[in-house]
């Protein structure tokens, strides 16, 4: 009887260490446009890392081009930025516009030095991070 709680308790110890080891996660902080201000929204957590690492494959690939920031351009939609970047010193403010005619996403960074518009797929891919 010993031998089966003791084969039990091994059994159970090794589902909950496999269940957390693979849900690592990736922690994002996200800002929302809402009425007239910016509203803290997520600081997730529970973001699954091929989707970061998925909408950071996005960003990377992107065609980005030199813009020049427009006065009376609309506040972005979203501001984010991956926070364990921070501690590889790069980190990389993203601003949000969404297009919601064609659902296409457009971004700048860099203190709104770089440009890009996404394809939709990729912009559905970034809005379901976002959101």
């Amino acid at each position: 009887m010993k031998r089966k709680s003791f084969l039990l308790a091994l059994f159970l110890l090794s589902i909950s260490l496999t269940a957390g080891c693979s849900t690592k996660q990736e922690h994002i902080s996200i800002q929302k446009y809402i009425g007239k201000t910016y509203i803290f929204e997520a600081y997730k957590e529970k973001i699954e890392v091929e989707r970061t690492e998925k909408t950071k494959e996005i960003i990377e690939k992107a065609d980005w081009t030199e813009f020049k920031w427009e006065k009376g351009r609309p506040k972005a939609d979203f501001i984010f930025y991956f926070n364990d970047d921070k501690n590889e010193g790069k980190i990389a403010v993203y601003y949000v516009w969404v297009n919601p005619d064609n659902h296409l996403v457009e971004l700048t960074r860099d203190e709104h030095n770089r440009y890009v518009q996404l394809n939709r797929k990729d912009s559905e891919t970034l809005l379901r991070l976002l959101h």
